[in-house]
């Protein structure tokens, strides 16, 4: 993945290159190179185009007709490709942060604000229906309230979220209503292209479309919202993205590993309550006895994905809202509001008695920039020299 500083001709130019590069190049480029982060954009916005989910363990973009048309669609939308930040954010939020050359130095790294940039940020919980979806959302509920929020105002008619099979395999649906976003609740650490779930909503004639999703599913999105190009790709559905933190997500080898454990104790997957990652630790619950499995992060370190190794991104900076348990107490998510958009949807949400918000206190905060610092240090010494 080139960085501005190694790609100058895409630091203020236009976004993103068409005509030019093919699947061919994606394939080599990033398939090859194992840096892809399975986001799906490239498959979510060109037929030609599928991932191949008959092996779970094998996930990858495949050309499914014999000739490239080489349009740039896959090329242009991919993350992993090229990533002009500062042109990306002064298109979405009409300012870049201070310091431009995120990748020179860590002097002039650690100079800028490594959450990137954001208007508000509030430590949030759900008070919709409270207690009523205790033990399986994530850290209070913020995701699901802050969508049905948007959902019965109007302000989205969808929102692509990911659910999971009774073996907690990811699946993306298209959420229409509160019930929907329950069923969806809780964070799943299995990488999957999401991002197809908006193609799915788009056929579904969704016309506002919200979308939740990691880093680099964000990423993709936001290319194809500030590109400029001669297709039509419904980019003006896509209205509301919501970014998870993330320092690593892992391959679905990791459901495999998790159910032999289980299995030991005479529990399977589809006991399984909730995941969650706190500290040094994979946390997972189960059923109503309300028990605790530890595993130690060291332990399925061998399963993280390697797209990650390139990602520099734990905030999702690019997001209209950004969602994350760390840097709040326990119950609570911090909530980083990016856009005009993603502040309203907060503050409206507030209003209407969907959530409850706090102050985030300034350790937290600090907790917060300390692993995004964390994560744009060892994502810029990954493979090809990658970053942002």
């Amino acid at each position: 993945m080139r960085t501005e500083a190694e790609a100058g001709e895409f630091v203020n130019v236009r976004l993103p290159i068409f005509l030019e590069q093919g699947f061919s190049c994606l394939e080599r480029e990033v398939v090859a190179e194992r840096v892809c982060c399975l986001c799906g954009t490239c498959a979510a916005f060109c037929e030609k185009i599928k991932i191949n989910e008959e092996s779970r363990n094998e996930l990858k973009p495949e050309f499914v007709e014999e000739y490239d048309t080489v349009c740039g669609l896959c090329y242009a939308f991919c993350p992993r490709t090229f990533l002009p930040f500062s042109e990306l954010e002064r298109r979405i939020f009409g300012v870049a942060r201070a310091s431009e050359a995120r990748e020179v130095s860590e002097a002039r790294e650690a100079s800028a604000e490594p959450l990137g940039v954001y208007r508000s940020c509030y430590a949030v919980r759900s008070k919709k229906e409270k207690g009523d979806l205790e033990g399986r959302v994530q850290d209070g509920g913020a995701v699901t309230s802050l969508l049905a929020y948007a959902l019965e105002e109007g302000v989205l008619d969808s929102a692509v979220v990911t659910a999971a099979d009774e073996q907690w395999r990811p699946q993306t649906r298209v959420a229409r209503s509160y019930e929907d976003l329950k069923a969806a609740a809780g964070t799943k650490y299995t990488i999957y292209p999401s991002v197809l779930g908006v193609k799915e909503a788009f056929e579904e004639g969704c016309e506002s479309v919200g979308f939740v999703g990691l880093p680099c599913q964000i990423q993709g999105l936001r290319k194809v919202q500030t590109s400029e190009q001669p297709y039509e790709v419904g980019k003006e559905k896509i209205k509301l993205l919501v970014g998870l933190f993330c320092m690593e997500n892992f391959s679905a080898g990791l459901l495999e590993f998790v159910s032999a454990r289980l299995e030991k104790e005479g529990l399977d997957l589809a006991g399984v309550k909730k995941f969650d990652i706190k500290g040094k630790d994979l946390l997972i619950s189960w059923g109503a006895s309300g028990g605790v499995h530890k595993i130690a992060l060291d332990e399925i370190k061998e399963y993280e994905s390697e797209g990650c190794s390139v990602c520099t991104d734990y905030t999702a900076e690019l997001a209209d809202i950004s969602v994350g348990s760390v840097g709040s107490e326990e119950g609570w998510s911090t909530v980083l509001a990016r856009t005009e958009l993603g502040e309203e949807v907060v503050k409206g949400a507030l209003e209407k008695g969907f959530v409850e918000v706090k102050e985030v206190e300034e350790k937290g905060l600090g907790l917060v920039r300390r692993l995004a610092v964390r994560k744009k240090r060892s994502g810029s010494g990954g493979k090809a020299g990658a970053g942002i």
